[in-house]
């Protein structure tokens, strides 16, 4: 009864602080050209202080948690379940998240429902396995969420964003995407698939690529990938100044400190997706 209500008065606590108009900020930043703000894309909802703030990565806790630090993007990962359940997890078992085994895609949601998460030292957390059904509901209006489709799930790309429209979150999640699976995107958009213009974010290597991404999708972010040893070399900042004379807000993570990020943002990037938001904030 005693975590019962430590919880509850936690909750009331995050919902205090949640501010709704923190997601209008992150969209009219993300629209604005000329915004030199860096917004920053915290992995899998950030977990550098899991424990004390009892909210896993990946858990619907986190989503307000993650809002009250002053987070813009909560990066997150879909997978689907047996039973054809999104669910959010980001290893291909869940091993590590929770104190069950297997594979996700071999086990049912009800499955999952009887696990609880583990943080990061591998303690037990109360939190369960999310769906993405649950984040879109928690997190309207709070947090815009930045989700990867795991292997295979964007075959059923066309269900996810129905769940989407259901909860009228077109403008609330990014779908970080390969340039290799463009062809796939561009049928679902012929399709009739609703598409705007910030759903998809694709990961580009080239200039070549950043010109075809452009002409089938016009979208509003693109990322660069970049080296983890040698992130801000001469030929990433290139792409990174080309993409960003195309009008396109660029993301890249955060790798090695700050002289890298200071030279990547230099460059151009208005987003960092990092494991440490909390260094990033302070850049």
């Amino acid at each position: 009864m005693k975590r019962f209500l430590m919880t509850f008065l936690l909750v009331l606590c995050l919902r205090s602080l949640a501010d709704p108009s923190q997601v209008s900020r992150t969209l009219r930043e993300m629209n604005n050209p000329d915004s030199t703000i860096i917004l920053i894309a915290a992995h899998r909802g950030g977990y550098e202080t899991d424990v004390a703030d009892q909210a896993p990565e990946n858990s619907v806790a986190n989503i307000l948690n993650c809002q009250s630090k002053g987070i813009d993007l909560y990066e997150t990962d879909i997978q689907r379940t047996k039973d054809g359940v999104f669910v959010m997890a980001h290893d291909p078992t869940i091993d590590r998240e929770t104190t069950g085994e297997g594979a996700v895609k071999d086990l049912t949601l009800a499955e999952l429902k009887q696990l609880k998460k583990k943080y990061r030292d591998g303690t037990v957390s109360e939190e369960r396995i999310a769906t993405l059904e649950e984040f879109l509901q928690q997190g309207k209006d709070h947090i815009i969420f930045k989700a990867d489709l795991k292997p295979g799930v964007n075959a059923y790309f066309k269900e996810i964003i129905e769940l989407v429209v259901k909860y009228d979150m077109m403008d609330g999640i990014i779908f970080r995407v390969p340039y290799g699976d463009a062809d796939l995107f561009a049928q679902y958009k012929a399709d009739g698939v609703p598409f705007s213009k910030s759903l998809l974010m694709f990961k580009v290597k080239t200039p070549k690529q950043i010109d075809d991404i452009q002409a089938r999708f016009d979208p509003l972010t693109i990322q660069v990938d970049v080296k983890k040893d040698d992130p801000a070399n001469p030929e990433t900042l290139q792409i990174i100044t080309y993409a960003t004379r195309k009008g396109l807000l660029v993301e890249t993570h955060a790798e090695k400190g700050e002289l890298e990020w200071a030279r990547l943002a230099d460059a151009g990037v208005r987003m960092f997706h990092t494991k440490e938001a909390s260094k990033v904030q302070a850049f």
